[in-house]
């Protein structure tokens, strides 16, 4: 319906389309991440897990929805001013210079603790820690944090020796877009190396995706500014797992999706939930709001902040109004004056008749800001890695200034498939090189696509004759002969139903179709949609069906124009064509287009094939054109 103007005008609910994430990349010496265009495994720290506890791809793993990520982190813990850059808060400890040196706790202090952030960007599947540990026999405690060191999971300890362990934190992170790692020290013993792998998920079809020929990479920055973020969930009860305040509130134990789930309880009384944000150094600013739902009459949703733990309230904003639409996303953002490390962010709801269909929350967000250590850009190293065609290939780019354009040429005969992109600092990587792997710069003009326009359908409702008749396998069949010119096309993702729309023959019948135009017509294109079991991929040249067109004017003498190409590229698809998610193209209107337009009145598809072969429609067009259409991108540094 969003896509229906007349819907529009009806609808009143959004049915969560701001559900998503602001995805910041925020790199540290000693960091690179890299994105896995498809997924890496199907290990349980590959995924978050939907509410039957599997992979979310399990339901269909051709569609290829799931990409994976890796951050891995090794801060420096042999040089001081290089571990301040990267950790997040230190107390008592101390780095050791030498071979035998690490993190270490300060003189005369008998417990220290380090914590760093991990900002995952996507939402975070898994973590492995590595330490490597130095120093006497002792006992070494790391615990790790959800919502900003608000709360923390219970201490592990590690004993010492071993003096290398690897820890799991795969439970506590999932479905977490940060998390707080702390570690706390006792004497006599030393953390020589320290290095984290974070596993996230990602949406693979929402990568930057590189073409054939010439190809523009834009690599900018933001503000250059650390983020800390709470987005809770709220249904059934989990409001609370992130509050340091409640008032005469509730939440239902599922969330419907067109209503809130964050309601109060009690009628013209205040209700109201507290989140609490520290920063590690002084904070800028905090933007917070959300979705909100305001329907009975004299209801209203109040926006509050705090700077000074709560002895004065600022109301930001409020909602008041009660009539359609009863969806409302908004946010507030607020300046933080220097020298304020804490805020508190008060939602707050009243309503006559309380419940969460008059008055409610769907979700929340909150996004505090603060100055990080540093803000000068350094030169970053950025690569691609794609396969061409069947040769592996990758490109690394050193960018030493912000903003920055580059050009990465693709050969081969079509597009490339895309496998990673990796981002880091500059020496967060060893051996790397820069250029193609190949040393090849095979050059190429910037890919453009074309747009297709079909011309009307000749053989719409004509009549027609099949020398073989359709069998009834998976609800096909064709007894009148009407189905193959009824404008009803098959799909494009083959099985399930999509052989009842057609004719289908058992292998090796290759039966023959003959059209009747009625009369003499100019044709200009002539297809012919069909699929088949086994399935087969006409993007990967799996197609063995030979289709031969022939036309007449009398009916009784035939001639050969040519087969229906069945062979096709990624680039041959009309970029107003869209393929399945798939990504293959298994059932199609393949297509015979004469070098000018051919005049007929029948027209005869002979068969060939050694499959299960199923035609669902016939296509003679009076015209088809075909004309170039650029899909630009505007860049950042183009944009009036």
């Amino acid at each position: 319906r969003c896509f229906n103007p007349n819907g529009l005008k009806l609808r009143t609910y959004f049915y969560d389309w701001d559900n998503g994430h602001r995805y910041i990349l925020n790199l540290r010496p000693g960091e690179s991440y890299i994105r896995l265009y498809h997924a890496r495994d199907k290990e349980p720290d590959s995924f978050v897990p939907n509410a039957n506890g599997k992979d979310p791809e399990s339901i269909n793993e051709r569609y290829r929805l799931r990409g994976n990520g890796e951050w891995r982190f090794k801060p420096n813990l042999h040089d001081q001013k290089e571990f301040d850059r990267v950790v997040y808060s230190a107390q008592n400890v101390t780095i050791k210079p030498g071979e035998e040196g690490g993190l270490a706790l300060a003189e005369g202090a008998e417990r220290g603790t380090t914590i760093f952030k991990i900002s995952s960007a996507n939402v975070m599947t898994g973590l492995d820690i590595t330490l490597n540990l130095g120093g006497e026999s002792d006992i070494i405690y790391y615990g790790v944090s959800r919502d900003n060191g608000l709360h923390w999971e219970k201490p592990h300890r590690e004993p010492t020796p071993p003096w290398q362990t690897k820890v799991y934190a795969d439970q506590q992170v999932k479905g977490a877009y940060e998390v707080l790692v702390r570690f706390e020290l006792t004497q006599r013993v030393v953390i020589k190396e320290l290095a984290f792998l974070t596993s996230t998920a990602i949406n693979s079809k929402a990568q930057p995706h590189l073409n054939l020929g010439k190809n523009t990479i834009y690599v900018g920055a933001g503000e250059q500014t650390e983020s800390i973020v709470l987005w809770p969930e709220l249904q059934g009860d989990k409001y609370k797992q992130m509050i340091v305040e409640e008032r005469n509130v509730a939440s239902t134990k599922k969330h419907n999706g067109y209503q809130g789930t964050l309601y109060p309880t009690k009628p013209k009384e205040d209700g109201y939930v507290v989140y609490r944000i520290d920063g590690s150094r002084d904070l800028t600013r905090v933007t917070y709001g959300g979705r909100f739902y305001n329907r009975a009459t004299k209801s209203h949703i109040d926006l509050f902040h705090s700077l000074d733990n709560g002895q004065t309230w600022t109301k930001s904003w409020s909602l008041t109004d009660t009539a359609q639409p009863w969806d409302v996303i908004h946010y507030e953002t607020v300046q933080i004056p220097a020298g304020c490390r804490s805020v508190l962010v008060k939602y707050l709801m009243n309503s006559p008749s309380p419940s969460h269909d008059a008055c409610s929350i769907y979700a929340l967000r909150i996004e505090a800001n603060h100055q990080p250590i540093e803000t000068s850009v350094e030169s970053v190293e950025i690569s691609f890695a794609w396969k061409e065609g069947g040769q592996e290939r990758s490109h690394t780019q050193l960018v030493e200034k912000l903003p920055f354009k580059y050009t990465i040429n693709i050969g081969g005969d079509d597009h490339p498939v895309i496998k990673s992109l990796t981002a880091n600092l500059k020496g967060a990587r060893a051996g790397v090189k820069y250029g193609y792997s190949d040393d090849k710069d095979v050059g190429g003009e910037k890919y453009v696509g074309v747009w297709q326009t079909l011309g009307k359908n000749l053989a719409l409702h004509k009549k027609y004759t099949l020398s073989h008749p359709s069998k009834t396998t998976w609800d096909a069949g064709d007894p009148d002969e009407t189905k193959l010119t009824d404008g009803i096309v098959g799909p494009t993702y083959v099985g399930g139903i999509s052989y009842r729309y057609g004719a289908i023959w058992n292998p090796k019948t290759n039966p023959t179709i003959t059209l009747d135009l009625a009369e003499k017509k100019s044709c200009a294109s002539f297809g012919l949609n069909f699929h088949g079991y086994p399935w087969w991929d006409a993007l990967t040249a799996q197609i063995k069906d030979k289709v031969e067109v022939q036309i007449s004017d009398d009916g009784q003498n035939f001639t050969s124009i040519g087969h229906l190409k069945t062979a096709l590229h990624r680039k041959d698809i009309p970029v107003n064509f869209m393929l399945p998610d798939e990504e293959t193209l298994a059932g199609h209107t393949f297509r015979l287009i004469p070098d000018k337009p051919r005049s007929a009145r029948y027209v005869r598809y002979l068969i060939f094939s050694d499959r299960n072969f199923c035609a669902t429609e016939i296509e003679v067009l009076d015209s088809i054109d075909l004309k170039p259409f650029d899909l630009r991108i505007a860049m950042p540094d183009e944009r009036p």
